[in-house]
């Protein structure tokens, strides 16, 4: 069901799960929160996805996917969260990394759990955002992990 990841971290628990949650006032979808006890982050080995509406740019690659509690601080699901808690839209949860510096995202708004790919060029050189950055990649986080496929490069 989940993709087979490499370079992965320890295995996170679900009390640190609920931790951050609280912490932070929110509350992943269930599937989410499976995928993080029985991976917690780490290189998925299909990495690439499609981007709805991204005409320059419409195939997303993830570099790595967040964990809790995870050996790189800058893979920690918190730490991204955290770094963007006062430019993001309270229910977005950046959830990976590309490589490029931008992110995928779960958009929890509406009681959700749409998965979108931030596109970060307008945020850097203005720390304002924009919705129209935050392109629309799946309607769920397992049609999301059903759509990765090998990188063709």
């Amino acid at each position: 069901m989940f993709p087979e990841i490499t370079d992965g971290s320890a295995p996170t628990t679900l009390a640190a799960i609920e931790r951050f949650e609280r912490d932070r006032g929110l509350t992943l979808p269930d599937l989410y929160r499976q995928f993080l006890l029985a991976t917690n982050g780490g290189v998925p080995s299909n990495q690439t996805f499609s981007i709805g509406g991204m005409a320059l740019n419409p195939t997303g690659s993830v570099q790595v996917f967040f964990g809790i509690g995870v050996r790189w601080p800058t893979t920690e699901l918190a730490y991204a969260y955290d770094l963007y808690a006062g430019g993001l839209p309270e229910g977005v949860v950046p959830i990976a990394g590309d490589g490029s510096g931008n992110y995928v995202c779960l958009d929890l708004r509406q009681g959700a759990d749409r998965v979108a790919f931030w596109d970060k060029r307008h945020f850097w050189g203005t720390g304002e955002w924009r919705e129209s950055d935050l392109y629309h990649v799946a309607n769920s986080f397992e049609e999301f992990i059903a759509a990765l496929r090998p990188n063709p490069y």
